[in-house]
């Protein structure tokens, strides 16, 4: 069960920008251990350029770092 998507949190550096998204627990409680995928449209303070976009859940420190859920080296999309 997905609760409400917070703003993500994000971290801009020269060479990627680190977006890492929290999602409050559901209303209903639940026992669910993923989320099902929902659209969240994020505005950037700055360009994104030729920098490489970062999910901080994958990251090593994230708490989804080791799932099926992430991509090699956190990587959703490079130039």
């Amino acid at each position: 069960m997905t609760g409400e998507v917070l703003e993500p949190h994000v971290v801009y550096e020269d060479s990627r920008v680190v977006l890492t998204f929290r999602v409050g627990p559901h209303s209903d409680g639940g026992t669910c251990p993923s989320n099902k995928r929902v659209r969240y449209d994020v505005t950037l303070a700055e360009p994104l350029g030729d920098r490489a976009l970062i999910d901080g859940q994958c990251m090593a420190t994230g708490e989804a770092g080791s799932t099926s859920h992430c991509l090699p080296d956190a990587v959703r999309w490079k130039p």
